[in-house]
């Protein structure tokens, strides 16, 4: 499995714009080959930053999606209210459910 981690520094006064846009995303995503989970996380230190993260079965499938025209279209209103962001894929080596 892969973790895509996108940290996203929002224009300010647009964060519930931005949250309500990626709900739409996160919904259309899901659909996505090989899309297990989104999260969707706002820094303790700036409430304009976000980080997205996005787990998929293999690297591949997170290629797939991430090359594909849908993909670019899909993530347009995210992209049209960010300041910046940054991105990095690992490797997800353990995952440990509680309970």
């Amino acid at each position: 499995m892969v973790r895509a981690t996108l940290t996203m520094k929002v224009q300010s006064g647009r964060e519930e714009e931005f949250e309500s846009a990626w709900r739409e995303v996160a919904a259309a995503t899901a659909k996505a080959p090989g899309n297990v989970r989104q999260t969707l996380l706002r820094s303790g230190q700036d409430a304009s930053t976000f980080i997205i993260t996005s787990d998929w079965a293999t690297a591949e499938d997170f290629g797939r999606f991430e090359r594909s025209p849908e993909q670019d279209d899909l993530t347009a209103p995210l992209r049209a209210l960010r300041e910046s962001a940054s991105m990095q894929v690992d490797e997800v080596v353990a995952h440990i459910d509680a309970g």
